[in-house]
């Protein structure tokens, strides 16, 4: 089909690494002579830089209180047929009318899944009753006693969202995932809930990478002793306290290296508690920084040990420069990032203990450093933004 107008929806924008992915692409199709509409409940405005009023044709939603209501899908089915958007990207988002945009505009629907399949699985299984929606005590004792035993023991939850996701299936052109294990991951789990429509067309189903920019030049630097994390404070998902307790047990074995945490959220307060509690000597938490590159220019390596991921953009941007990633093999993407171990270290899911372990052993090691570092710079050559774009102008031809 012949392309002119792109439209993207997301929750909020900008904001974490699906803003960022639509930030690049935005780039790359302006180049590219298309007019790029943006559809968001909750613009942040303040994060809005010229550059991207330029690329962008912001649209609010006109109601602030329900995002999915019939006055936010009206207003999006009658702005997508008077701008005659050829193509609606979709962002992570599942709150939203696609039978009415399906029937009621001419766009091609592509919806992106930006994190690990059925992630809400893990999260619910794994949510402590504190973390739940207005966790009063009837509420929290009714969670933790009824509702998170049965999650565990059954699979209610996984029947729930595969009929989520059929729904989403059944009303979208394309179903993108991250990369091509998660799309083998999500028809697996698709398939075998033998729900109506699990049998869905399988070409419905692609994947592709996330785009990076370009570095900033120089990419490659001198290296410093810094271990580096980067992203939000989120503990249901990111548990940033499991990197303290690593730093906790080799802090004393390397006196020469820094834990240097950046970024913010409202768990920066305990996590800041917890490194007094633990009595960390040598390491810096600072704060949310709009540009990460001159951080990672200085890193040798960055970590994560978040309960799961998608392709995480920090460890991405991170090889750009040269730091090696560090994460939990807990998610197909920390394997297609790492080339399967060759340009990053992989530690068995959420033993602290291993990675401690394989950490140290890193920190030490001047050689696997300087052979996985030159393996990072490669590797990261597959996120160009011009192959991976021109890949999507692909993608739209079949459509």
């Amino acid at each position: 089909m012949q392309v002119k107008t792109i439209a993207f929806y997301h929750y909020t924008f900008p904001a974490g690494g699906a803003e960022v992915v639509t930030c690049n692409l935005g780039r790359f199709f302006a180049k590219h002579g298309f007019r790029i509409l943006l559809y968001t409940w909750k613009p942040n405005a303040e994060l809005l830089t010229e550059e991207l009023r330029k690329i962008f044709d912001i649209r609010p939603l006109p109601d602030t209180k329900r995002i999915s209501g019939a006055r936010n899908t009206d207003f999006l089915c009658e702005s997508l047929k008077t701008e005659r958007a050829d193509v609606l990207f979709i962002q992570a988002t599942t709150d939203i009318a696609f039978e009415q945009i399906r029937t009621r505009t001419t766009a091609k629907i592509i919806f992106c899944l930006h994190n690990t399949p059925f992630w809400e699985v893990y999260d619910l299984k794994h949510k402590k009753s504190s973390e739940i929606p207005r966790p009063i005590l009837t509420r929290r004792l009714e969670y933790a006693l009824l509702r998170k035993p049965a999650y565990r023991l059954t699979r209610k939850l996984e029947q729930r969202y595969a009929q989520l996701y059929i729904r989403v299936l059944s009303n979208v052109d394309r179903f993108v995932t991250l990369c091509p294990g998660y799309s083998d991951e999500f028809e697996r789990e698709i398939r075998r809930s033998g729900l109506p429509g699990c049998n869905f067309p399988r070409e419905r189903l692609t994947a592709m990478l996330n785009p990076m920019l370009p570095t900033q030049e120089p990419a490659k630097t001198p290296k410093e002793k810094i271990v580096l994390y980067a992203g939000r404070f989120q503990r249901c998902h990111k548990r940033i306290d499991r990197l303290l307790k690593i730093w906790k047990r080799i802090e004393q074995q390397n006196p020469e290296w820094r834990l240097v945490i950046v970024g913010d959220g409202e768990e920066r307060g305990d996590l800041e508690k917890q490194a007094r509690r633990l009595k960390l000597q040598r390491i810096e938490f600072a704060g949310y920084q709009y540009d990460v590159t001159p951080f990672y220019r200085r890193a040798t390596f960055v970590c994560l040990t978040s309960n799961f991921e998608g392709l995480p953009m920090c460890l991405m941007e991170g090889q750009q420069y040269g730091a090696i990633p560090v994460s939990f093999d807990s998610y197909s993407g920390i394997r297609e990032i790492t080339c399967d171990g060759e340009c990053g270290i992989m530690v068995p899911a959420y033993s602290l203990r291993k990675y401690a372990e394989l950490l140290n052993r890193a920190l030490a090691d001047e050689e696997l450093q300087k052979r996985m570092r030159e393996n990072c710079y490669k590797a990261a050559e597959r996120y160009d933004l011009e192959c991976i774009g021109q890949e999507w102008l692909a993608l739209f031809g079949k459509l």
